[in-house]
């Protein structure tokens, strides 16, 4: 089973082809990362049940997981070629699609992108969550704060930058960042803000309720009792220290 991608830099052209599989997965890569697929089916496998324990489904097929050599080559194949380093995953219904760890870019170092892959299941599991609703209108910032926050990527780097930003300016509202274009959004920092923001409803709230709001985005002011005005409120609130009201 082979998939083609125009320009392969520096594989000689070599295809992706199906090169290992796991309980859950199928991975696809070039001769040169089948090093890497162990490492990556072993991430995978370990973080598995706990995403889908957590959302209340399961997946009744294998997944594809398709590493691509270098950022180039996963920039033609998701036809982005002009798309920034720090963009190398996708993740949709079927399948998911990464850099490889072995030669990361600029923005990101082997650790990252094993993160990153775990960061894009999340995605594809938060659609079989919302099943016949799909993902059309779905808010950006629950969807990649919560795919940051099970992939472990907060951390203190983020949380103390965020923080400095606050005392210089405020930081987007959660409408701006629904609103903002996919890069837009990276620059405007929004997968740390992100992040924070359902790290915040989680440590206030629990996993329930928001992976009801997952599943009912539309019925936030019903799930948590409050209005979206006041949820954010307390979110910056959360960012300062201050006491929650």
């Amino acid at each position: 089973m082979f998939l083609t991608i125009p320009e392969l830099v520096g594989q000689n052209n070599d295809s992706l082809k199906l090169a290992k599989e796991s309980l859950h997965f199928g991975f696809y890569s070039t001769n040169g990362d089948i090093k890497v697929l162990d490492s990556l089916a072993t991430t995978l496998e370990n973080n598995y049940s706990r995403i889908t324990n957590h959302l209340g489904i399961q997946i009744n097929k294998k997944i594809n997981v398709k590493v691509f050599p270098n950022v180039k080559a996963f920039h033609a194949a998701i036809n982005l070629p002009d798309a920034p380093d720090w963009v190398v995953g996708k993740g949709s219904a079927n399948e998911l699609m990464m850099v490889s760890p072995l030669n990361p870019g600029s923005s990101y170092t082997y650790e990252s992108l094993m993160q990153i892959i775990v960061h894009e299941f999340v995605h594809l599991a938060v659609y079989y969550t919302r099943a016949d609703k799909g993902m059309a209108g779905f808010s950006k910032w629950l969807s990649e704060g919560y795919a940051c926050y099970e992939a472990g990527q907060i951390n203190e780097y983020i949380r103390k930058s965020i923080e400095s930003s606050l005392s210089e300016k405020v930081p987007p509202t959660w409408t701006q960042l629904e609103r903002a274009s996919e890069i837009e959004f990276g620059n405007m920092n929004g997968y740390g803000l992100s992040i924070t923001i359902v790290e915040f409803l989680i440590v206030r709230y629990g996993i329930n309720k928001l992976v009801l709001l997952i599943k009912e985005l539309e019925n936030i002011e019903t799930i948590y009792g409050l209005s979206k005005d006041a949820l954010e409120k307390q979110w910056i609130q959360y960012l300062k220290h201050e006491q929650i009201e």
